[in-house]
């Protein structure tokens, strides 16, 4: 029996434990185990390794001479889709689809009533001790929320918005059935059709050259008066610089950005003082069981990795996701 070299480069999203190591080793007792924090491992434990996981520095991925699999920590692996990275051309990619979209799908939600129920301005409201009502511009129960991407993050979020009694539509590359938490569903062709009809738009797409200032400028300004912009996708996929104008001059009412162009966002970014805007550090993945559940992706994947058989969440390279 071969031994199979395995490098786990642990974080806050994928630091198994004890029982999990244990686990791990009694059910494959052919592997080598090696576990690092982070960005601490050596040229030569990236050398041996014939299955990674975590998040690597991509200038060391070509020193990955024995490297067959890698297993992302994040849904998103754009800087890892370049093939020319990599020693051996048939290097297998999969990401960590499915491990991120309940807990996302609650920070959408979570800003999309701060918004409504005008939370942050009572926020503000306390530190004056002012006692002054605001009411509500819209019932969430009459309004429409468009999702942009019906990935993992995008089908969570429609169920909770579709239990808030929202209208839901939802913008996504290829067709499908209409499931019963969906309202109505478009290609991507018709994004510039459906831009004006949504009172919340969220913007949760992969990050991709075809997507890349999918929101751009003339988008935009295309959206409903006094609607209200949440993305947790990349900041790639919005042009920042309009959506501030937007912000300022009040086209667009409010925005919530879990993501930026640039991260961390730029202490003179406009967009950390603008007052209808709300700045989470993408950080809507978090979640106490996330490394716990990329850990148990990982570990179905191992044994179709190791029985020759398709594995979950493979990323096609000629696709970037």
């Amino acid at each position: 029996m071969r031994t199979i070299e395995i490098l786990f480069l642990t974080s806050t999203h994928f630091c198994p434990n004890e029982a999990e190591i244990t686990l791990l080793k009694e059910r494959y007792p052919q592997i080598s185990l090696t576990v690092v924090e982070g960005k601490d491992y050596t040229i030569e434990q990236l050398a041996k390794a014939e299955i990674l996981v975590g998040t690597p520095r991509t200038r060391d991925l070509r020193e990955a001479k024995n490297l067959r699999w890698f297993q992302a920590q994040s849904s998103g692996v754009t800087p890892f889709v370049d093939t020319s990275l990599y020693v051996h051309e048939d290097i297998i990619l999969t990401n960590a689809k499915g491990t991120y979209g309940r807990q996302i799908a609650d920070h959408v939600l979570g800003m999309i009533i701060a918004f409504n129920h005008n939370l942050l301005t009572y926020h503000e409201q306390m530190k004056q001790k002012n006692w002054e009502s605001h009411w509500p511009t819209k019932d969430l129960w009459d309004s429409t929320l468009l999702i942009i991407g019906y990935g993992d993050i995008g089908t969570n979020l429609a169920l909770r918005a579709k239990a808030h009694e929202m209208r839901v539509i939802v913008v996504k590359r290829t067709p499908m059935e209409i499931p019963s938490h969906v309202d109505a569903i478009y290609t991507s062709d018709s994004l510039d059709e459906v831009l004006p009809q949504a009172d919340y738009v969220a913007v949760c797409a992969a990050a991709t050259p075809d997507t890349e200032n999918l929101l751009d400028r003339e988008r935009l300004q295309s959206m409903k008066q006094g609607s209200i912009l949440i993305n947790v996708a990349r900041g790639s996929l919005v042009d920042e610089e309009a959506l501030v104008e937007l912000l300022k001059d009040g086209h667009i009412a409010a925005a919530g950005l879990d993501v930026t162009q640039r991260e961390p966002l730029e202490e003179e970014s406009p967009l950390w003082t603008i007052p209808n805007v709300l700045i989470t550090p993408h950080a809507s993945g978090l979640s106490e069981s996330d490394p716990h559940q990329v850990f148990a992706l990982f570990l179905e994947n191992l044994e179709h990795y190791l029985g020759d058989r398709k594995m979950k969440n493979l990323v096609d390279f000629s696709r970037k996701y």
